[in-house]
């Protein structure tokens, strides 16, 4: 069977060069096209020629491109990958729409810059009939799948509340937050600032907050932002009826408790019922993602991670703007 024809626009750091050096596992877009034995690397677009060197590192055989037109012009493509900065998102979108027929569409988050400009990207899909999936690289995570599996189950009882703990900008970093909370828990529909905590994203306009919300299932959460020019921090722990999950180290280590009754100490206690380690090490979603896009070019198979869902995020964000702009008023997010 023939392979499917894949090419990569944007060779930053997701498109090309967290895996330059070579990793275990491919982290970037060009190296887990180039690793699936059901895909083809074609061609790849930079705006350096240094680019296109270190290109030739992991893919020689790939053609190299500076000009956007020429490669959509002469490639006949399966999947692009759009992995340029978010400000040049939508007009990217509308040449690659119009001048290929490629029927799926791999995006890197944020989808966009704004609400309403990441609304224009969905009429823009739907009128081209395009499948775009998104790439919020939890939807890929075992240890994800574990967390959603255990609450929609009920395994430690009803979920009673949230904790979120966090760094770098609520477009950045928020953008995988919320995703993973909606994804394992249910949709956030109300949020509060309670103060803005400084950190490396607020040069480039990403703030980040610490805030209460609450899903729509009337679960209450906190949310508290860290300074990630002191560390990074990526960790959220469930509270159940009966027990507690908490992932941790950026869903490196999940560890998953149940109440139970101790022996000295009067009334239920949490203890470790079983626990996942190293989980970045086994398996790369990146990988994983490349296996499903396969899939939906194969089966027709629905994405895991649509554009609504990498939309969704952006609702939240613009939410908690706005709350901090209203002296930390409750804010509704729209969208759900």
């Amino acid at each position: 069977m023939n392979k499917y024809r894949a090419a990569v626009i944007g060779l930053g750091f997701i498109g090309l060069k967290a895996d330059i050096p070579r990793k275990h596992l491919p982290q970037s877009h060009a190296l887990a096209y180039r690793m699936n034995p059901d895909i083809e690397l074609s061609a790849a677009v930079g705006v350096r020629q240094e680019q296109g060197d270190q290109l030739a590192l992991v893919a020689p055989e790939t053609k190299y491109y500076m000009d956007l037109g020429a490669m959509l012009d002469e490639q006949q493509l399966d999947v692009i990958s759009i992995c340029t900065p978010e400000h040049v998102r939508f007009e990217l979108l509308q040449t690659v729409m119009s001048r290929s027929a490629a029927p799926v569409l791999f995006l890197e988050k944020p989808v966009a810059t704004s609400v309403a400009e990441a609304e224009e990207i969905a009429a823009l899909a739907k009128r081209h009939r395009r499948t775009v999936v998104v790439n919020l690289s939890r939807r890929w995570s075992d240890g994800a799948r574990q967390i959603r599996q255990a609450v929609q189950s009920e395994e430690f009882g009803k979920l009673t509340n949230i904790h979120l703990r966090y760094t770098r900008g609520v477009h950045n970093i928020g953008s995988h937050l919320f995703d993973l909370v909606r994804y394992a828990a249910g949709e956030i529909d109300r949020v509060q600032v309670v103060r803005q905590v400084p950190t490396n994203m607020d040069n480039r306009g990403d703030p980040t907050f610490s805030f209460l919300f609450s899903l729509t299932s009337g679960v209450p959460g906190y949310a508290e932002a860290f300074d990630d020019r002191n560390f990074l921090m990526f960790e959220m722990d469930l509270f159940f009826e009966k027990g507690k999950i908490e992932l941790l180290r950026t869903g490196d280590e999940i560890r998953f408790y149940s109440a139970a009754g101790h022996a000295t100490i009067q009334g239920y206690h949490l203890t470790l019922k079983r626990e996942e380690q190293n989980l970045l090490a086994r398996t790369s979603n990146m990988q994983k993602a490349v296996e499903h896009i396969v899939d939906i070019l194969r089966t027709g198979a629905e994405p895991v991670s649509t554009l609504e869902d990498g939309i969704y995020p952006l609702y939240v964000a613009d939410a908690l703007i706005r709350s901090h702009r209203d002296q930390g008023s409750v804010q509704s997010v729209r969208g759900t």
